[in-house]
């Protein structure tokens, strides 16, 4: 089914990951939703169920969190994540440091 799927769709362009029916037709790419659900199944099939509920935000959360750790400037981040405000950006970050204290305290 792979190789049938790799011949449906032109692999120089578009998105990595992409949507495709069962006659083959394709989207340009995932929908959030469709992210969303495919981590949950994976999050499932794994028993990572410990960790909270993965979304496609998580992604954005920790991309966020890899640059902080990089020491990459706030204002850096804040353009790859999409923040307007340092106040948004901040939110996210701060709320994922209090949670991960009481894990690791």
């Amino acid at each position: 089914m792979i190789l049938i799927w790799s011949l449906a769709i032109d692999q120089d362009r578009g998105y990595i990951l992409r949507s495709f029916k069962r006659n083959l037709s394709t989207n340009p790419s995932l929908t959030p939703a469709s992210i969303n659900h495919i981590l949950k199944d994976l999050q499932k099939q794994a028993g990572l169920n410990q960790i909270g509920e993965l979304s496609g935000h998580s992604f954005r959360v920790g991309a966020a969190l890899d640059l902080l750790d990089k020491n990459i400037p706030l204002e850096k981040i804040m353009l790859r994540g999409g923040w307007k405000s340092e106040t948004s950006a901040m939110r996210y970050l701060q709320s994922w440091n209090d949670s991960n204290w009481l894990l690791v305290n």
